[in-house]
């Protein structure tokens, strides 16, 4: 990847890889579709078919507050953008909740293909024409598809440095990741371009959907320069895509104690971080462990000695400067340890015109945390 601002086009060639052939690993997320009366019908909804009449069309940001609401739902911004095309609060309130008589509602299962025989790597799908109810529910409505529907998509994932999430298509999305919203692709538009990039416990946000202040930072020349020289730490493909300009929320996916990476191959772990090594506790497969202490320097290939000699490793704990609880993180072979984090995706289709729907993603999502989607913030 060459060295370049993160800018749609960056993101996309950072993450789109073409598919191969033969068999490929898949992921498969489930959500809740629910649909919705055209709003130029009588009963119909007022959100749904209705930005003609105000003659607001196009990408419109700060729809909704950047934080999820108690309930884990979008929660209608106070402070309305001129170009609103949602009635009311209480409007959007219906959009992702079972309301009776105003919307009718169904799981639905997206699968995503890494294009590989294994796993890993970039998962897509892809669709010009995402109709998923065409003749059900309220039906068409007396036009060719059925338009008026939303999608709601929750899922746990493991942080890694590095992961990628990337949406194309129209019309809303929403996109958060531990209830913070981290992509702003409000209202009735053509096919447009939303993506975030995790990396430094921080998630790099798109400028033309979000501006500076509150909790959207700035980067720096200095702080550009640090994550360049964290991401060569860590052995990341390519260059650093951040540079001085971005803007970027602060999660805290690592808990400030710097990223880790960990790649295991039978009995020898390779342990890497952007912190400085301290402890590394081996976990191996017969259940026993083995703690190599006094380290320094950001790296090494942990093997147990000794008795330990040949083990399979199961998984490494690893403490660096400044940690003080037990072993320190964990980080399992099978993908497992790290930071449990939360992503919630929403998304509308609201206008009768051409349907484009892609998610390309390298982060591993989980399935589904149930078919109801229940509230995770409380």
């Amino acid at each position: 990847m060459l060295r370049t601002t993160f800018t749609t086009a960056a993101l996309l060639a950072a993450m789109l890889v073409p598919a191969m052939p033969g068999a490929a690993d898949t992921l498969e997320l489930t959500g809740i579709i629910r649909d919705f009366k055209r709003g130029d019908q009588s009963g119909g909804h007022a959100d749904f078919e209705t930005a003609g009449k105000m003659g607001r069309y196009g990408h419109v940001i700060k729809l909704v507050n950047p934080n999820l609401g108690e309930d884990g739902k979008p929660v209608y911004s106070p402070t309305r953008p001129t170009k609103d095309t949602i009635k009311s609060a209480a409007t959007l309130a219906q959009w992702y909740r079972d309301v009776p008589g105003v919307n009718l509602s169904m799981p639905l299962t997206l699968t995503l293909s890494n294009g590989s025989d294994g796993s890993g790597g970039v998962y897509s799908y892809s669709s010009n024409a995402f109709w998923p109810i065409n003749d059900q529910m309220f039906g068409n409505q007396g036009l060719g598809k059925n338009f008026h529907f939303t999608l709601e998509l929750r899922n746990n994932f493991t942080y890694r440095a590095g992961q990628k999430f990337t949406f194309i298509g129209d019309d809303d999305v929403w996109v958060y990741i531990n209830g913070k919203q981290v992509i702003d692709l409000g209202g009735v538009h053509s096919a447009i371009t939303g993506g975030v990039m995790l990396f430094d416990g921080k998630a790099f946000v798109q400028k033309d959907s979000f501006t500076e202040g509150g909790d959207v930072k700035k980067v720096t020349t200095a702080m550009a320069s640090e994550l360049a020289a964290k991401w060569q730490t860590l052995g990341l493909s390519g260059s650093c895509p951040v540079v001085s300009g971005n803007l970027y929320i602060d999660l805290q996916l690592n808990g400030g104690l710097g990223d880790v990476l960990c790649a295991f191959d039978q009995s020898v772990v390779n342990v890497k971080t952007t912190g400085q090594l301290s402890v590394v506790t081996v976990r191996f497969v017969d259940g026993t462990v083995q703690t190599f202490e006094n380290l320094s320097g950001q790296s090494g290939n942990f093997r147990g000695t000794g008795g330990y000699a040949d083990k399979a490793i199961a998984g490494v704990w690893v403490k660096t400067a400044g940690e003080t609880q037990g072993y320190g993180r964990y980080f399992g072979a099978e993908g497992t340890g790290g930071a449990e984090c939360t992503l919630d995706f929403f998304f509308a289709e609201r206008h009768t015109t051409q349907s484009n729907f892609r998610i390309d993603t390298s982060i591993n999502l989980k399935p589904t945390i149930n078919s109801t989607i229940s509230p995770l913030y409380d």
